[in-house]
């Protein structure tokens, strides 16, 4: 670990401030970034960090966190949102999906993790080294057809962490993405759960996830996707093309 200090977004609840408190047991000084000012102090006064109010999808409001209590050796991107329009079981999602919450799941899950990396990269770079992890989802790697904008989201940045990773080789800094099956948080409704459970499917709790970021900080395997499924050992994918592409392409 080269530098103590670490922001995780989204830190006021669930995945995030399960991470925060793995990262808090790691030796790091943790920022809380969430819109959530309540919860996220709260997570900031058991672990002993620090709160700070942020909109990810504000790339101002980034600058602001990052000249303020920035630089950061760690940033965990994992603040995000589904669409919150719930489709019924004989209805075709997207079709009445609201404007409003489109450009909201765009901003928080997609913007939120490029301008974060945009904020936090360049002393990262000057240090020659630093980590990113972004929280991504088994719906940024297979069909999610009960909400394909949310799969559209979590694609975006899976291939975003294996783009940006061709052109951090080199530079000391890894950037990885966490891909969760179902997990325990504000983003499952209670009716999603009760469903999941009727399908004999299992819902992980956040700390599970926590201790794969915490592995993926400690492997630092540049542009790996962790697979992380319930009683399955986390599963660490570096994916190649299926075909002979030429590395000029694929590579900066």
């Amino acid at each position: 670990m080269t530098d103590p200090s670490a922001i995780v977004t989204g830190g006021a609840s669930g995945i995030g401030a399960a991470t925060a408190r793995a990262l808090t047991a790691r030796g790091h000084h943790v920022v809380i970034g969430d819109i959530d000012e309540v919860g996220g102090r709260g997570v900031a006064d058991e672990i002993g960090g620090t709160f700070a109010q942020l909109d990810v999808a504000d790339p101002v409001a980034w600058d602001a966190v990052v000249d303020q209590h920035g630089p950061f050796g760690v940033a965990v991107l994992n603040a995000g949102i589904g669409t919150g329009h719930p489709v019924a079981d004989d209805s075709i999602p997207v079709v009445d999906l609201p404007n409003g919450a489109y450009r909201r799941i765009m901003g928080i899950n997609v913007d939120g993790v490029v301008f974060g990396t945009r904020a936090v990269l360049p002393a990262m770079l000057d240090a020659a080294a630093g980590d990113i992890v972004v929280t991504a989802s088994l719906a940024g790697l297979a069909p999610f057809s009960r909400d394909p904008v949310y799969a559209l989201t979590k694609h975006a940045v899976v291939g975003f962490v294996r783009s940006m990773a061709g052109a951090l080789d080199g530079h000391g800094v890894a950037m990885s993405a966490i891909c969760p099956g179902f997990t325990a948080t504000n983003l499952v409704s209670p009716d999603a759960r009760a469903r999941i459970v009727a399908l004999g499917l299992e819902i992980m709790s956040a700390d599970d996830v926590a201790a794969v970021v915490v592995r993926s900080l400690e492997e630092r395997v540049n542009g790996a996707q962790w697979v992380i499924w319930p009683g399955q050992e986390p599963h660490r994918y570096e994916w190649a093309l299926p075909v002979d592409f030429p590395e000029a392409v694929t590579r900066p």
